[in-house]
C-alpha cells in the first residue's frame, strides 16, 4: 500500500496536475464568455429601455401636434394611471422651469446627461421604486419641455440573477476540476501502466498493462506498445536463459573434464618437474574459468529474478556473525584489522539468505583483497528510518570519483587491480543482489579510502 502523503502524491498525480490545468483554462476561458454576457445583457436591457423612451416620445409629440399643451397633460394623467410601483417618470415644465404636470415635482438639474438618481427625484408620493435610478430622455413641445424618466430597476434585478447563475456555473465548473472528475479514470490508467512496469521490474516477465476494451486513445495505444515492448523484452530474456543453459550443458562438462585430465596428468610419476607445475598452473588456470563460467550463470538468473522463490525473512545480524567467524582469520593473516558493529536487535530483510550471505561477503573480501596491511576495515550493520543499513569503510587507496560506477561493470576491473587474483564480477554479482531485492548500492569517500553502503527497502519487520 502506498504510504506517500495525500499532499504530495496529488501534486505528483499527472491527472491532478493535468485536470488543474485544464480547469484553470476553462475558468478562463468562462469568466471571459461570463463577463462578455453580462455586459451584453446589460447594454441590450438599456438599449430597449431607451426604446421604449423613444416610443413614448413620439406619441407625446404626436399628442401635441394635435391638442397642444391639453393633449399632452391628459396624456400624461394616462400614462400616471398605469405607472406600476413609480418604474415611469414624467415631468413638464415651461419656459421658465416651473412644474405643469406630471407625477414627480422636481428632477435635479445637475444629473448626469440621460440619467440621474432616484434620490434627485422629488415625487409626488413616497416612491415604491426600489432602483437605482432612471434612465432619461428630453422632449421639446413647443416652449414647454417634457422629461421622461425609466427606472433602472428592472436592468438592476435582471443582471444580479444573471450575475449569481454565472457566479454559480463558474464555481462549479472549477470545482469540478479541482475535483478531478475528469483526471480520475487517467490516473487509474497511469496507476495500472506503473503497477505493471513494477510487477516486470520484480522479474514477472508475462505481466502486461491491461488494455480495457477496445480504447483507442493514447493512453490505450501506449498500453499497447508498452505491452509489445514487454513481449519482445520476455523473448530476449528467455533468450538468454536459453542460451546460458546451452553454455552449461555444453561447456560446463568438458571443463570439469579437463581439469579432472589435468589433475590425473600431474600425479603421473612420469612427468618431469617442470612440466608438472606447467600441468598445476593450468589446473588453476581452469579452476578460475570454471568460477568465473559460475559466476556469470549466477549473475545471470539473479538478473532474472529466478531466485525470488526463496525469499523469506533473513536476519542479516545472524548473517554477519557467521561472516565474522570466516574473515576474521583471514584478516589476521594479512594484519588488517577488520572490526564489526551491529546492533543488539533483530535486523530483519525480505529476500534470499545465501544470497544475502555471498552479497555481503563479497563486498567485505572485496576490500580485504584490495587495501594493504595494516589497514583498517569497519563493517557495520544498523537501522536507519525504518531501513537496514550495511556499511564497509576501509582506508585504502579507494576508488576514484569517475571509476565508482564502472566498477559494478562485469569483468572491469580498475588498473592497479590488474595484478591481483579475481575477474572483475565481484562487485557486478554484488549489484545483481542488491537489485533483486530493491535494495541501494552507493561508494563514497572515505579520506582515505572507500565505503560501501547498502540500504535496504523501507517498513522491513524487526527494524525500529
Amino acid at each position: 500500500m502506498d504510504k506517500t502523503p495525500l499532499l504530495r502524491r496529488l501534486r505528483r498525480s499527472t491527472s491532478v496536475r493535468l485536470s488543474l490545468r485544464f480547469a484553470l483554462l476553462y475558468s478562463l476561458l468562462a469568466a471571459l464568455v461570463f463577463a462578455a454576457a453580462y455586459k451584453m445583457a446589460g447594454y441590450e436591457t438599456t438599449k430597449w429601455i431607451k426604446e421604449q423612451l423613444v416610443e413614448q416620445e413620439a406619441v407625446f409629440a404626436e399628442a401635441y401636434s394635435q391638442g397642444g399643451r391639453e393633449a399632452v397633460v391628459a396624456q400624461l394623467a394616462t400614462y400616471g394611471a398605469f405607472n406600476f410601483e413609480d418604474h415611469r417618470v414624467y415631468l413638464l415644465v415651461d419656459a421658465q422651469g416651473r412644474s405643469l404636470a406630471g407625477n414627480v415635482k422636481s428632477i435635479a438639474s445637475d444629473r448626469a446627461p440621460g440619467y440621474v438618481d432616484a434620490s434627485a427625484i422629488e415625487f409626488v408620493t413616497s416612491s415604491r421604486n426600489e432602483g437605482f435610478g432612471y434612465i432619461l430622455r428630453e422632449v421639446k413641445l413647443g416652449t414647454d419641455t417634457l422629461v421622461m424618466g425609466a427606472s433602472t430597476y428592472f436592468l438592476a434585478e435582471l443582471l444580479e440573477g444573471l450575475g449569481e447563475g454565472l457566479l454559480a456555473g463558474f464555481v462549479f465548473m472549477l470545482m469540478v476540476g479541482v475535483g478531478v472528475v475528469v483526471g480520475r479514470r487517467t490516473e487509474h490508467r497511469l496507476r495500472q501502466v506503473t503497477a505493471t512496469l513494477d510487477d516486470v521490474a520484480q522479474g514477472d516477465l508475462e505481466a502486461r498493462v491491461p488494455l480495457g476494451g477496445e480504447d483507442t486513445d493514447d493512453l490505450a495505444r501506449l498500453s499497447s506498445e508498452i505491452n509489445k515492448t514487454l513481449g519482445q523484452l520476455q523473448k530476449l530474456v528467455e533468450s538468454q536463459k536459453q542460451i546460458s543453459a546451452d553454455i552449461a550443458h555444453d561447456l560446463r562438462t568438458p571443463m570439469q573434464r579437463l581439469r579432472q585430465r589435468l589433475e590425473v596428468i600431474g600425479q603421473s610419476q612420469e612427468l618431469p618437474g617442470p612440466l608438472a607445475n606447467d600441468v598445476y598452473e593450468a589446473i588453476d588456470a581452469a579452476d578460475d574459468l570454471i568460477e568465473t563460467f559460475h559466476a556469470l550463470l549466477r549473475i545471470s538468473q539473479i538478473e532474472a529474478g529466478a531466485r525470488q522463490e526463496n525469499f523469506s525473512q533473513v536476519d542479516l545480524i545472524a548473517v554477519l556473525d557467521r561472516i565474522e567467524d570466516a574473515y576474521g582469520v583471514v584478516a589476521e593473516e594479512k594484519q588488517q584489522t577488520l572490526e564489526f558493529t551491529a546492533g543488539p536487535k533483530p535486523l530483519n530483510v525480505f529476500g534470499d539468505q545465501q544470497l544475502l550471505t555471498q552479497m555481503m561477503a563479497n563486498v567485505i573480501e572485496n576490500a580485504l583483497r584490495h587495501c594493504p596491511p595494516t589497514a583498517r576495515i569497519e563493517v557495520t550493520l544498523s537501522a536507519r528510518n525504518k531501513r537496514v543499513v550495511f556499511t564497509v569503510c576501509d582506508n585504502g587507496k579507494g576508488i576514484s570519483e569517475h571509476e565508482r560506477e564502472k566498477v559494478f561493470r562485469r569483468f572491469y576491473r580498475l588498473e592497479k587491480s590488474r595484478t591481483t587474483p579475481g575477474n572483475g564480477l565481484g562487485l557486478s554479482l554484488v549489484k545483481a543482489v542488491t537489485d533483486l531485492h530493491g535494495a541501494v548500492i552507493s561508494l563514497s569517500g572515505n579520506s582515505p579510502g572507500l565505503c560501501v553502503t547498502v540500504i535496504f527497502p523501507k517498513s522491513v519487520e524487526g527494524v525500529s
